[in-house]
Parts: structure tokens; C-alpha cells; sequence
């Protein structure tokens, strides 16, 4: 048995409570997103957990493993989108949600790429272009990720954001998240383009080491959803506060 199915189904069953209170705290049509991802990517380990458990072999299992990073991509692209619009409340709209289209476009493309291109492989039945769509899956999920960090690098653009707006600092707090968890989505989602481009077994997901489980596939996740969690508390009064002016928002501080 795999320590890394027993820790992602202790951690992910525990930050699903948080998760959804957050949902709650947070809810609306610019504030949803981040926290119906971080759902969906705290179910998927809690079921590929449960799988791996039960056989360490399992395909499945395995497979949410290597792109189960997905979610958390869409988590802190929706976390930009919550953070901008308390930030810049007078911006068109239409940016906004094309940019969420454009990086769901390029996640569900990289999915549908990259399990395909794994289930092909893993199952021992490997065509010609298996691995080129497992490699083009992957990549497409580094694309997103950049165009995320991207995003977030011009949201601090002074035209990116109106200081007496009523949520500024909240929304700030938010973007202070945003980078903070890009950062570990960052080493996940290069970590997996390095693994399925050289095809080092060491380097692998399923057959690597305990160390590059433990640093490269697990930690980076669990830190980037336990970063989300704590600014989703850390303004868990922003929706409500937002009307007045003047809010402290600060990371790390008392709201």
C-alpha cells in the first residue's frame, strides 16, 4: 500500500468540511468557482485515495494521480477571478469570464489528451501516439498555468484595480493567495511534464520513489489546497463586508 493514497485520503476527507464551508461564505455568480474546484480536486483525491488503498495497483487510482492536478488549476484561476473582481469591480465583465473559458478550454483539452494517452500506456496496450497525447495533455496544463500566473502578474497593473473600492483589500488578500499557490501548482504541474517527457521510472507518479511521491506529487498539492483554505477563511467576511468601506484584509492578520 502507497503512503500516498492513505495521506490524500486523510487529508482531502478533512479539508472537505473547510472547503465547503468556504463555498458558502464565499458564494456568488465571481466567487463560486475557486471553491467548487477545490471541492471537486478534495473528492478526486478522496476517491483515488480510497482506490489506491484498496489496490496500490489500480488503474484508476493512478490516473488521478497523474492529472488529478486539474482541478486545482481551475481552483486558482478561479480564486484570479474572485480576487479581481473585488479588486477592479468596475472591469468589463467579458474579460473576466473569457479568460475562465480560455483555461477551461485548455484543462479539458489537456484531460482528454493526457488520459487517453495514459490509459493506452498503462493498460500495456500503448498505439503510436499514446505517448505524444499524454505529453500534449500534460503540456496544455503547463499552458494554463502559465496564462494563470500571467494573469495574476497583470492584475497588479494599477489600471488592474481601483484602491477605494470597497473590497480592494479583501480582493488583495485573494491575489496574495492566488500567488502563493501558483507557486506550488508550479513545481506539481512541471514535475509531471519532466516525468511523462523523460519516462524515468524514478521520476514516476506510480513507480517512483517515496521521496519524489512524498516532495514532488503530494506536498505541492496538499500545500496549494491548505494555501487556498486558509484565505478562503482568512476573508470568509469579504462577500458580506464588501459594502464598506475601508476593510482590513490583510493575510495573516484578524478580519
Amino acid at each position: 500500500m502507497s503512503f500516498i493514497f492513505v495521506a490524500d485520503l486523510i487529508l482531502y476527507l478533512i479539508l472537505l468540511l473547510p472547503a465547503h464551508l468556504i463555498a458558502w461564505w464565499h458564494r456568488g455568480w465571481s466567487n463560486f468557482l475557486p471553491w467548487y474546484y477545490m471541492i471537486i480536486f478534495c473528492l478526486a483525491r478522496v476517491v483515488g485515495g480510497a482506490l489506491g488503498v484498496h489496490d496500490s495497483d489500480s488503474l484508476a487510482a493512478n490516473i488521478i494521480v497523474s492529472v488529478g492536478i486539474s482541478p486545482l488549476i481551475l481552483a486558482v484561476d478561479g480564486l484570479l477571478h474572485e480576487a479581481r473582481s473585488y479588486r477592479h469591480p468596475s472591469q468589463r465583465k467579458f474579460i473576466g469570464w473569457s479568460f475562465i473559458i480560455l483555461t477551461h478550454v485548455l484543462v479539458a483539452a489537456g484531460i482528454a489528451l493526457a488520459v487517453t494517452g495514459a490509459l493506452d500506456i498503462y493498460e500495456g496496450h500503448p498505439k503510436s501516439d499514446s505517448l505524444t497525447h499524454w505529453k500534449a495533455g500534460v503540456g496544455l496544463m503547463v499552458v494554463a498555468w502559465v496564462l494563470v500566473v500571467l494573469w495574476a502578474g497583470f492584475s497588479l497593473h494599477s489600471s488592474q484595480s481601483e484602491k477605494g473600492a470597497a473590497g480592494y483589500q479583501g480582493g488583495t488578500t485573494l491575489l496574495q493567495g492566488v500567488f502563493i499557490t501558483l507557486v506550488f501548482v508550479g513545481i506539481r504541474v512541471i514535475y509531471a511534464l519532466i516525468a511523462v517527457c523523460t519516462q524515468r521510472k524514478d521520476l514516476s507518479s506510480t513507480t517512483g520513489t517515496v521521496a519524489v511521491k512524498a516532495v514532488l506529487v503530494f506536498l505541492p498539492e496538499a500545500l496549494a489546497a491548505l494555501s487556498m483554505i486558509f484565505v478562503g477563511f482568512r476573508t470568509k467576511n469579504l462577500r458580506r463586508n464588501s459594502n464598506k468601506a475601508g476593510g482590513s484584509y490583510v493575510l495573516g492578520t484578524a478580519v
